[in-house]
């Protein structure tokens, strides 16, 4: 009976150190930033800057309204892109 108990035990201890790493690996990761998102966090802080606002959800729905309103930048049809088109 004892064998079956520390084998549970060891079991739980390998379990919780995998839910460990499991966290560490993805706290790592969430403070990555992927390279093709760079520039755009770049330029939503530098405008969070310029308008006095806290970074932050309010934040970016005004960046984004501006980006979408005063700069015309719309999504082509069948394309995943975003475009800035000046002469809209």
């Amino acid at each position: 009976m004892s064998e079956f108990k520390l084998v549970m035990h060891q079991d739980a201890l390998e379990t919780q150190k995998r839910y460990y790493n499991r966290k560490i690996h993805i706290e790592k990761k969430m403070e990555e930033i992927p390279r093709q998102y760079a520039g755009d966090i770049r330029s939503y802080k530098k405008y969070c800057c310029s308008t006095s606002q806290i970074v932050g959800t309010e934040a970016m729905l005004d960046y984004l309204y501006i980006s979408l309103i005063e700069q015309k930048v719309k999504k082509q049809h069948g394309n995943d892109d975003w475009q800035l088109f000046e002469n809209i």
